[in-house]
């Protein structure tokens, strides 16, 4: 059974003011958040996957975010995801790499590893696609993505990306 979903409490994450709150109001298909560490742009990635959740899309809803490998994901999205995502009735699939909320939106997290792991999401769509860490990605991988971000349901689509300075 989902986790009830609960009112808003004084403590709840909000946006800082500046780059992160101008980046989660875009609403333009693509866009790119770059700064030093600790400027809040992996939780900007985590809180815009979820943009959607509890609007009505249900299972037509899904967002994949992306590193180059599963430990990356552990270290930094998944393990933050646990202080934001039950705070609006998630639920973690811990062997499927997914959040589910009450309304079966999910969140998916997914790598990137070769070139080659694009494979995986042939034939799957995602409204939301990010990219946390962009320069660590080929441009091949990142242009094979735009391909699967897509929705039949009349979900707007987006993809977004986070980097550091530095890489290619």
């Amino acid at each position: 059974m989902p986790a009830k979903a609960r009112a808003p409490h004084p403590d709840d994450w909000v946006p800082n003011e500046g780059p992160q709150a101008r980046f989660l109001s875009l609403t333009c298909f693509e866009a790119l958040y770059g700064g030093a560490a600790g400027g809040g742009k992996s939780d900007s990635i985590l809180v815009d996957a979820i943009r959607y959740v509890g609007r009505g899309y249900g299972s037509n809803y899904q967002a994949l975010l992306l590193r180059t490998t599963f430990p990356a994901l552990e270290k930094s999205l998944i393990l933050r995801s646990h202080a934001l995502y039950p705070r609006i009735g998630g639920t973690y699939l811990e062997s499927k790499k997914t959040w589910v909320f009450p309304g079966k939106e999910r969140v998916v997290f997914g790598y990137l590893e070769s070139d080659k792991d694009v494979d995986q999401y042939q034939g799957a769509a995602f409204p939301f696609i990010g990219f946390d860490e962009l320069t660590q990605f080929s441009l091949k991988q990142y242009l094979y993505l735009f391909s699967r971000c897509r929705s039949a349901h009349g979900i707007p689509c987006c993809i977004r990306s986070t980097t550091n300075p530095g890489g290619d």
